[in-house]
């Protein structure tokens, strides 16, 4: 693939497209020469240079330089090729380029093709919008063919069970639509229930839909609508990502950025991205007390409505570790960001019942990744005698 985004603090080459496909910037072909035993001339000859390298720091530093330019650098081994036999490279180069331009017609119509569907399922999810919040209920066809796919994957006595607990228990049968719907569903999504705080579950208990819209240009709208509620008097909340207008080098649509909303909260008290911690301080002349307030973020799921940007070219760091931190701290942020909205758009929105049973939570990951975990914790557990304590995932805070 063609470089993706670059930002000047951060590789966020691993954003993932509109169909899911994360996007790659390995487009070169390293070769190693094979290793050597050396001699015992050699290695007396290469403690020496060592020993002097590390005496003269200037000529070690000039020698480190030097090997840093020549750090993705062509072999020349295409240089030294015969005239005859470059003019077939250029030429297949040629051919290339127009079986990717084929590629770029084809993720255009495929993305046009899924506009076109979605289409038709947005009736489908205002008839399931109506029926989560009470203003419809599914007729008796629907109900029928839902307990028969629920026959199938459980079995007719498990059916017959949740019936007779139905009937054990009916004082609740007053009650509209299917309370704490999106709230279960997400807390049932590992990706996005690790965002999810206590304080953060108080407001999502007010949250009427999830819903998204494709854009004209690439890229999709992410929509939370909530009912009126003590914490914040917006109804919509969005998140908007972009995606390049060119292509990726395979075909691929590439990630931009992303846009969030601001967030109305009603009183610092009830804004659940930031911390409020108050003391009093008493004036040494006058006697007179006072409250100092300190108000500082915390992590919060609704700090996803408000997406890691990168620094501001004029903002200077004070040293290189500083810069490597910032940036390795905003790689993770903005990763998990993207994850996110895809985890959200994919997964969530089309299987929301699924999660909200719990039925999907089987299908989160596929099983090579759970078997190549497991790989990893074996081979940590012989190596822990010496294994430095796992650093906690960034935090996603709130400007």
């Amino acid at each position: 693939m063609s470089e993706p985004i670059k930002s000047k603090n951060g590789d966020i080459s691993k954003a993932p497209t509109p169909q899911n496909t994360p996007a790659s910037v390995s487009n070169s072909y390293l070769k190693s020469q094979p290793p050597s035993v050396s001699t015992i001339a050699e290695e007396g000859e290469t403690k020496g240079i060592g020993k002097q390298l590390a005496n003269n720091p200037a000529l070690l530093s000039m020698i480190e330089g030097k090997l840093g330019t020549l750090v993705g650098q062509q072999s020349g081994y295409i240089d030294s090729l015969p005239k005859s036999v470059k003019k077939r490279v250029f030429g297949l180069k040629s051919i290339q380029q127009q079986q990717m331009k084929l590629e770029a017609d084809f993720q255009r119509e495929l993305l046009s093709l899924e506009k076109k569907y979605f289409k038709k399922y947005e009736p489908l999810y205002e008839r399931r919008k109506k029926i989560i919040n009470g203003a419809a209920e599914p007729t008796p066809e629907e109900v029928e063919e839902g307990e028969a796919l629920k026959e199938e994957e459980e079995g007719e006595d498990k059916i017959k069970e949740e019936e007779e607990d139905d009937n054990e228990d009916d004082s609740r049968s007053d009650e509209k639509g299917i309370p704490g719907f999106w709230l279960t569903a997400l807390e049932n999504l590992s990706t996005v229930a690790e965002t999810i705080t206590d304080r953060d579950s108080e407001v999502l208990q007010y949250l009427v839909d999830v819903r998204m819209e494709y854009l004209e240009t690439p890229g999709f709208e992410l929509i939370f609508e909530f009912r009126e509620n003590p914490f914040f008097s917006n109804t919509i909340l969005s998140k908007t990502y972009h995606y390049q207008a060119e292509l990726g080098y395979s075909g691929d649509f590439v990630y931009d950025h992303a846009d969030g909303c601001e967030i109305n909260w009603k009183s610092k008290e009830n804004n659940v991205t930031i911390n409020i911690e108050r003391r009093k301080q008493r004036n040494k002349t006058t006697k007179q007390t006072r409250t100092i307030e300190k108000l500082t973020p915390t992590e919060s799921f609704f700090n996803f409505f408000d997406p890691p940007k990168p620094p501001k070219p004029d903002e200077d760091l004070d040293d290189e570790d500083d810069e490597e931190r910032e940036n390795d701290d905003l790689e993770a942020r903005l990763e998990l960001d993207y994850q996110l909205g895809e985890e959200i758009k994919d997964r969530l929105i089309p299987r929301a019942i699924d999660w909200f049973t719990g039925d999907a939570v089987g299908f989160d990951f596929p099983e090579d990744f759970e078997d190549e975990e497991d790989e990893e914790i074996d081979s940590e557990e012989e190596d822990s005698e010496d294994e430095a304590p796992k650093q906690n995932p960034p935090e996603c805070n709130q400007q």
